[in-house]
């Protein structure tokens, strides 16, 4: 998902007890570029030199990072104040016994024919959850994992949780670089495929915490690869990259096929650095990967760190909200993003489990091509940020209060937009829900969630209009 940030998050919490949030997913050849016949500039190969040399410094950090033999570094420079992707959970949770097990086995059941077993990471994030609920409701296995860190309210992690084990699905509380937990759960279950969803996310907050994304983004995946690579049955991976990685790219709609070696903040550079892990794993140990680049994704239980979400929460409490424009350039001034609605996505991430192709190791050696592939997902539609302001106040009622600055140099970029035709051909992804009607979802679960009674005011309203109006709730027309 794109993790940008289109606004400021507001300063003061919402009226309600809204949590304030913290600063804060083609076949078996690689996607080539036609060969370019030109004498690159030195600002061009100085734009690779330094791309590179984040890659290089991720990935020595990484595997010193996942070294048992590694001399710790100092407490200053590796540990945050709070619990993250990387703190070791052996301080934090509990796993492993006869007991823990069967509850793993149980959750990782299939209860269709030809069903997956599927372990999906990041299991109480946004995606995870959604995607987690869509596997159960089919008859898939589904394990989670998470370590419900604070990066944002973990009360919100929680009840995506507890929501999860009402259908059956357990979240081991535990972190993605842990290699001991890890090995444990592909020996206690043979998995299919793996869904791994875990990640720092949000582009600004690497600002605050850089290690924080080397540790989850880069270091994170590869324990889980190696996890993997590892296990008998090796299994098939989809992934969640970033629609982040196309950085300064100006060629629109983005493709899979255009340059991602220029990233624009350190959140983008480690999901690149990411996805050339993954090739080296495809290449050397046959693991089956697929990279899904999720652009903007919004919807119900989402993201309190994503503009839409604290726009919500600010304009119910009157808080002034920051729209950020950009300095100019060759497409609009405004800032537009392609959101994705929720369920698009997890449509996408479904198709993509089934139709990636088998892993091909076996004792952790290659024993011939495995699938590599890359998709966008995305709405294909973008829309101007002050747009999705228009259409919030239209929902929430509410007029916001706006202040419209010039974009700082933070990591976001100013415009997105998905050229999905791969994933159309190939998953048959077929994304369906405009913005306005997204946003409806969305603003009908915050208020419910956390606004009960103004929930149950609105629900009264309109049906006390649908009885004169034809049921026409608002007079907003369609984003797209």
């Amino acid at each position: 998902m794109a993790p940008q940030q289109t606004g400021a998050p507001g300063s003061a919490a919402a009226a309600g007890g809204a949590a304030a949030v913290k600063p804060q997913f083609h076949h078996y050849h690689h996607h080539r570029l036609p060969p370019r016949h030109h004498h690159p500039s030195p600002t061009s190969l100085l734009s690779k030199l330094a791309f590179w040399s984040v890659c290089s410094v991720s990935l020595l950090l990484a595997f010193l990072l996942l070294s048992p033999s590694a001399a710790p570094a100092p407490r200053a420079a590796l540990e945050s104040p709070r619990r993250s992707l990387h703190a070791s959970p052996s301080s934090t949770a509990s796993w492993g016994g006869a007991a823990w097990e069967k509850k793993v086995r149980a959750s990782a059941r299939v209860r269709r024919g030809r069903g997956h077993s599927v372990l999906v990471t990041g299991a109480a994030g946004f995606v995870g959850f959604h995607a987690a609920a869509a596997l159960r409701r089919r008859g898939d296995g589904v394990l989670g994992l998470d370590n419900f860190n604070d990066y944002y309210d973990p009360a919100l992690k929680r009840g995506r949780a507890a929501l999860l084990a009402r259908s059956g699905v357990y979240v081991v509380d535990g972190d993605i670089a842990d290699a001991e937990l890890l090995a444990k759960l592909f020996d206690v279950v043979p998995f299919t495929h793996v869904l791994h969803l875990a990640a720092q996310a949000g582009v600004r907050h690497a600002l605050v915490d850089p290690m924080s994304y080397v540790r989850a983004n880069v270091a994170g995946l590869v324990a889980l690869l190696e996890a993997a690579r590892a296990a008998n049955p090796q299994p098939a991976i989809v992934w969640a990259s970033s629609s982040s990685v196309y950085g300064l790219n100006s060629h629109v709609p983005f493709s899979e096929h255009d340059r991602t070696d220029r990233p624009a903040s350190l959140y983008a550079a480690t999901k690149k650095a990411g996805e050339e892990i993954a090739h080296v794993y495809n290449h050397i140990y046959g693991l089956s990967l697929t990279a899904l680049r999720f652009f903007t994704v919004y919807g119900p239980w989402g993201r309190p760190d994503m503009a839409y979400f604290f726009f919500t929460r600010d304009i119910l409490a009157g808080v002034p909200i920051t729209v950020y424009e950009s300095a100019g350039g060759t497409h609009q001034t405004t800032i537009s993003r392609d959101f994705t609605y929720i369920d698009d996505v997890v449509k996408g991430c479904v198709a993509a489990l089934d139709t990636a192709g088998r892993s091909t190791g076996s004792g952790g050696k290659k024993r011939g091509p495995a699938p590599f592939r890359t998709y966008n997902l995305g709405n294909t539609s973008p829309v101007p940020v002050t747009q999705l302001v228009d259409l919030l106040e239209r929902l929430l009622k509410v007029k916001a209060v706006r202040k419209v600055v010039k974009m700082p140099r933070n990591g976001d970029v100013p415009y997105t937009h998905a050229n999905v035709s791969l994933a159309q051909r190939e998953l048959r992804y077929r994304p369906s829900i405009d913005l306005q009607t997204g946003l409806k979802k969305f603003v009908r679960w915050y208020l419910e969630y956390y606004h009960p009674e103004l929930a149950e005011k609105q629900k009264q309203r309109g049906s006390s209009n649908g009885k004169g109006s034809g049921g026409q709730n608002g007079s907003s027309s369609s984003a797209r």
